[in-house]
């Protein structure tokens, strides 16, 4: 692929995954290659249609995922699962027109499932180490990404909280619920 070739390849990712975070499956290609600063003809150049482009940008977002999943999992284990949570409610937060079940079927089920099994792992770890109680299982993290996707959604659609980011707040409740009382996961909220 020629240099400007690969340019606006790049350029044409990045506008969309900023353009699909905030808009989520109503953003158009027009949209994107508007704010990549090429013309459509471009675009669909390099994408044959916008399923083909979402799924670019949603299998970058998870693999970053993957990725502090990766990172969290190689540190103590007693804050693993609490470093991955927190830093998934800022993705989140910042890129909500990205989660999975927005986009269905063009979610990319293969690193979706990836993501699962080591936050599974990181459970696992930070049972063993003392910080989660026993009883917490995958589901019950699985379900803490999405109320938390729930509240992020709620903030941006409701201009009185926009902002407030009581994300963080209801992050802290599922922490302390998860926490056996003597380590990070059990902190007060501040």
């Amino acid at each position: 692929m020629r240099r400007d070739a690969a340019d606006n390849r790049t350029r044409l990712v990045n506008a969309a995954e900023a353009v699909f975070a905030e808009r989520g499956p109503s953003a158009t290609l027009d949209d994107v290659a508007k704010a990549a600063g090429v013309g459509p003809a471009t675009l669909y150049r390099r994408f044959a249609n916008k399923d083909a482009l979402v799924h670019e940008v949603l299998s970058g977002f998870f693999s970053r995922l993957v990725d502090v999943a990766t990172t969290a999992a190689s540190g103590p284990p007693e804050t693993g699962l609490e470093t991955f949570l927190r830093t998934v409610g800022v993705e989140l937060a910042q890129k909500s027109g990205l989660s999975a079940p927005v986009w269905g079927e063009l979610a990319p089920r293969h690193i979706v499932d990836d993501l699962r099994r080591l936050s599974t792992e990181l459970l696992v770890g930070a049972q063993r180490a003392g910080a989660v109680r026993a009883d917490v299982t995958p589901d019950d993290v699985a379900a803490a990404v999405w109320a938390l996707r729930g509240v992020i959604h709620s903030e941006r659609n409701d201009p009185a909280h926009h902002g407030a980011e009581l994300w963080r707040r209801h992050l802290e409740t599922i922490l302390r619920g998860f926490g056996n009382g003597a380590t990070g996961a059990s902190r007060p909220a501040v």
